[in-house]
């Protein structure tokens, strides 16, 4: 059986060890870019709103929808802008809590994802959107 030089081992652990450092350093920002966002059915978005101390409640329908009715402090903004979401942030911190619904929740969820993946920490995005929501709760005019 062949014997390894005691510093021919020394050097492959220290290879292994570079090569794995390498790999756990590129992974890193592969995890930190992995968006979240949260789901909520009506009541428990308007518990989530009511417990946020400066909610940012965003209605992404059109402007003549949300004229017809629209969640009390929502402001309307068109998500298909190509500035959407340069203008969220510079109107909002990436601190401030998003809540962002559409008409029956499914322009909504991908919204969020894409507000969570580009920094956004805390969005909420409302489950049946404002069809659900009108079935129970009030809306503003």
């Amino acid at each position: 059986m062949r014997q390894i030089n005691p510093s021919t081992q020394m050097k492959q652990l220290c290879i292994k060890l570079s090569i794995t450092l390498i790999i756990a350093l590129c992974l890193i920002p592969l995890s930190a870019k992995k968006s979240s966002y949260t789901t909520l059915k009506p009541a428990h978005f308007k518990t989530q709103i009511e417990q946020t101390a400066n909610p940012c409640i965003i209605d992404i329908r059109p402007a003549a929808d949300y004229a017809v009715g629209h969640i009390a402090g929502a402001i309307n903004m068109d998500s298909n802008d190509l500035h959407f979401i340069s203008t969220l942030k510079h109107l909002y911190p990436e601190t401030e809590t998003i809540f962002v619904y559409c008409k029956l929740g499914k322009t909504a969820k991908p919204i969020a994802e894409k507000l969570a993946t580009n920094g956004f920490r805390n969005v909420f995005s409302l489950k049946g959107g404002i069809t659900a929501w009108g079935k129970k709760l009030p809306v503003a005019f």
